[in-house]
């Protein structure tokens, strides 16, 4: 045996116990139980599924598995409605039923035994739910909720007696001759006490019945919401490859040959919508003949901007390119992308370049469309990192097309992952939440979880050692590490009470209780208003951004691929969803034929006799982000001549909306209801802010060995591993999230999957460096980077970072880190590396000596802009693609 490997059959290196089970988490737990480590993931979410059950409702193959919903701000929401009532959008936003999928069955005269099921004839039941004639062949078209009346319940048999008969005689011993096919269990819901509290919970309470021996019987459907739709780029190089990794399970748990990347579905095109004009479509993909490239030539020209802002924007982007990690870093992180691209000198003040007065506007509320905030704010480098990899998109073929589900997301993504870590990997899920952490008199840490899985088990309880396995036979097994991957609001209300505040802990005391300093003002920091939604100043960290579902009864397309509204004051982008999924939605089974995720960018609007999101209520914000997508998208303001003689638009009506859940709404004393709480802010990079997020910088396993080690000496209760990485508390807690330092650096689902990678490489290094007391003794250090014999290659994805070498340590690999600034264009990485040694004596950029930008100018004539506008939006287009409402 190699010195410093583990014995065939042990227990594993560590118990590690994660709290959270977003992206951040599921990935912690996917990267730690393949290195053999033994997970337990809390999370106290809880969802209905597409059937009206809770998450993971008939689709769980273990025994007690416990009901939460995984994916944190990503899972589906689903919304329940009736079968073939008015929808929510045409009337004032309530909920409401249909009486011809809606019966109260009396059976009081239906029992003539109580010994076995078949002592009911529910005749006028089996009526309602196989049609007029009672044994038509006629499958379930939806969900049939058999609702059990509240009250007093003494009689022989009682209601649950009779809905458990009733359910029993519809999927099992049908009535009839010949009798009618057998429904499917999984489409029937019984409704109890339970069930009503989960309703209740998920703020939709179920309408009151009377206090009588009946049952009431209702089709539904459940149709899927979202907090906003799902955006995979080609650069989420760590997501893709955790979804490789990730087999999906048949039935019996074995795996069929397919991964959950494999549910990843290209869209190749993307399009520009703007008032009144046709939509100009793009393809994400690199033009391969020359014809294409006329093409996209001829469009550029025809922006209808002046020459001039085209041409040194893109010698902006070409100079950044140029320019090393050092040199962004110092002075691009302090500077907005809008600064930047004027040339502007903090010293001097100085704006070198100027640009057209449309340019300037569009190119400043561009990335507002997609990642909530505008050029303005934004720091030069998060914007011109995430631009590299989008231009890189255009230039060069990439390993994978942007893509998105086949499928809503947690059918198609986080319920196959969950399969795979519970089946295959024995990672254990627990319904609980973190409520704080605690040091003990021995300075030792105690982690307090909020569990509901029972009567007997509900209320807070110290989380500190574990029920083992069956295998290893020990009760009370410690926990060794924990991992805390919840969202920034909730990382710094666990640890308020922790002293002193070491770390990511320091950094997170005000970090989502107060709004930063104005960096271009007087403003200082100030505390949060209680019932203000986060971004009503442009500079506050925190913004708003979600998402609202349109559902519709017949098949609606705007486009193939996602639409971006660059003129909507509301900064909205779009998607069809539908025409991706591998099952497409029927009207008659699923509620809806087609559906439109739209996300809502721009939460307070400044502009005059423009209501804001921030102030509307649920119904009003559908209908005016329907009126701006209608404005936007009807071609050339083209009406349709309707039968009555009126002309009306273009677009279908939709029937239903699903809001966001996560943002609250609340109704005051007159009657108005208005949103006063995010649940789920979005973290941006704001200029000078980086510097201020929580925690220690990156650390790329595969990168050169530091010149220089991290500066200063830790305080007591502080560990990092010499090469630098995410930092150990009391030798036991690590942190992972998005408002964390990421390379990825926005508000991503790629950043929460790098995070956790970092987390697990932290871990992996504390246990090298203190080794359990019962296991044996692992080698210092870090072994040289070596190449595995084999390198699988996947269709379309190739290597996480194109390079066939791994690091290895004693505990297995590390996890495998993507550093997009290290992966731009490759021609241009001499002119980086020249930049490199620049930066190190003190000298400016390359560009700078040589003069090269103001040496163009001259050849920049202020011709006056061509063409309609059309292209001018397609160019711009290419700009907020992915600066990270991409989440």
């Amino acid at each position: 045996m190699i010195e410093g490997t583990l014995p065939h059959g042990h227990r594993g290196p560590a118990r590690v116990h994660i709290y959270g089970g977003g992206i951040a988490g599921l990935t912690a737990a996917h990267e730690l139980a393949r290195r053999g480590f033994r997970v337990r993931v809390y999370e106290p979410a809880q969802e209905y599924d597409e059937l009206g059950r809770r998450e993971p409702g008939t689709w769980s193959h273990l025994e007690k598995d416990p009901p939460l919903a995984l994916g944190g701000m990503a899972r589906s929401q689903f919304m329940r409605v009736a079968k073939g009532a008015q929808g929510n959008f045409p009337r004032d936003g309530s909920a409401v039923t249909s009486d011809a999928y809606r019966f109260i069955y009396d059976y009081s005269k239906d029992w003539f035994t109580w010994q076995q099921p078949d002592g009911l004839l529910p005749y006028d039941a089996t009526s309602f739910v196989f049609g007029i004639d009672p044994y038509s062949q006629q499958p379930l078209r939806g969900v049939l909720h058999i609702r059990v009346p509240e009250g007093h319940d003494g009689r022989t048999p009682t209601r649950r007696d009779t809905a458990n008969a009733l359910l029993e005689i519809l999927t099992v011993t049908p009535l009839g001759d010949p009798p009618p096919p057998r429904l499917d269990a999984s489409r029937i819901v019984i409704v109890d006490e339970e069930e009503r509290k989960f309703a209740e919970r998920m703020g939709a309470p179920f309408p009151p019945l009377e206090d009588k021996d009946e049952l009431a019987l209702e089709m539904l459907h459940f149709l899927p919401g979202e907090h906003g739709f799902r955006f995979f780029p080609s650069y989420y190089r760590h997501l893709f490859s955790t979804m490789v990794e990730t087999p999906i399970l048949d039935d019996r748990g074995q795996p069929t040959g397919r991964r959950v990347f494999d549910n990843l579905v290209p869209s190749s095109f993307y399009g520009i919508a703007a008032k009144g004009r046709r939509i100009r479509f793009l393809s994400r993909e690199p033009p391969t003949r020359p014809v294409e490239i006329l093409q996209e030539l001829l469009e550029l020209a025809s922006s209808g901007y002046p020459p001039s802002d085209t041409t040194q924007f893109t010698l902006r982007i070409w100079r950044y390119l140029s320019t090393c990690s050092e040199r962004r870093k110092a002075e691009y992180e302090g500077i907005s992308w809008w600064e930047y691209l004027e040339g502007f000198d903090p010293k001097t003040g100085a704006r070198r370049y100027q640009y057209s007065d449309a340019f300037k506007r569009d190119m400043q509320f561009a990335p507002r469309v997609l990642a909530a905030f505008d050029g303005k704010w934004g720091d030069a480098r998060t914007n011109g990192n995430t631009l590299a990899q989008l231009y890189l998109n255009n230039l060069l073929p990439m390993p994978k097309t942007d893509g998105t589900l086949n499928g809503p997301t947690t059918p198609a993504w986080f319920r196959p992952w969950r399969r795979y870590l519970q089946e295959s990997l024995r990672v254990e899920f627990r319904t609980g939440r973190l409520t704080r952490f605690a040091l003990d008199e021995r300075r030792r840490l105690i982690p307090y979880v909020f569990v509901e899985t029972s009567p007997r088990e509900t209320g807070e309880r110290p989380d500190r050692t574990a029920l083992s396995s069956v295998e290893n036979g020990e009760l009370g097994e410690p926990v060794d590490y924990y991992v805390v991957a919840t969202d920034a609001v909730s990382a710094e209300a666990v640890t308020k009470d922790l002293e002193p505040p070491l770390g990511v802990i320091e950094g997170l005391r005000g970090f989502t209780t107060t709004i930063p300093a104005n960096p271009r003002g007087p403003e200082p920091k100030q505390p949060r208003t209680p019932g203000v939604l986060h971004g009503h100043v442009p500079w506050d960290r925190f913004q708003t951004l979600t998402g609202i579902q349109f559902f519709f009864p017949s098949s609606v397309r705007l486009a193939e691929g996602y639409l971006y509204f660059l003129d909507a004051p509301w900064g909205l982008s779009a998607i069809n969803s539908q025409q991706y999924w591998a099952t497409p939605p029927t009207l008659t089974m699923d509620g809806f034929a087609s559906v439109l995720s739209v996300d809502i960018g721009n939460w307070y609007v400044r502009e005059p006799r423009l209501k804001s999101p921030s102030l509307s209520s649920r119904h009003e914000i559908a209908h005016e982000v329907w009126r701006q997508v209608r404005q936007a998208t009807e071609q050339h303001n083209a009406t349709v001549l309707h039968s009555a003689g009126r002309d009306e638009s273009a677009l279908p009506q939709p029937d239903w909306y699903s809001m966001d859940r996560y943002i609250v709404f609340k109704t005051d004393e007159t009657g108005t209801e208005r949103p006063v709480e995010n649940l789920c802010p979005y973290l941006i990079p704001i200029v000078g802010d980086w510097d201020r997020r929580p925690g220690a910088e990156p650390w790329d396993p595969m990168a050169p060995e530091p010149t220089t080690r991290p500066k200063g000496v830790l305080p007591e209760g502080l560990w990092q591993a010499e090469h630098g990485g995410y930092q150990v508390h009391w030798e036991q807690l690590v942190f992972a999230g998005t408002y964390l330092k990421t390379f990825t650096r926005m508000t991503t689902m790629e950043s929460a999957n790098e995070s956790a990678r970092h987390a697990v490489n932290a871990i992996i290094d504390h246990l090298l460096a203190h080794p359990r007391t019962d296991k044996k003794a692992f080698p210092q250090g870090r072994a040289r980077p070596r190449a595995m014999p084999f390198m699988p290659e996947y269709p379309d994805q190739g290597t996480l970072t194109g390079s066939p070498y791994f690091q290895m340590t004693p505990l297995g690999e590390y996890c495998r880190i993507w550093d997009p600034e290290k992966n731009e264009l490759a021609e241009l990485t001499p002119l980086r590396d020249l930049d490199a040694k620049l930066y190190a004596l003190g000298l400016p950029h390359i560009w700078d000596v040589l003069h090269l930008e103001p040496l163009a100018l001259p050849f920049l004539s202020p011709l006056q802009p061509f063409g309609d506008g059309e292209a001018l939006k397609s160019f711009l287009g290419r700009i907020p693609l992915g600066l990270a409402g991409i989440r």
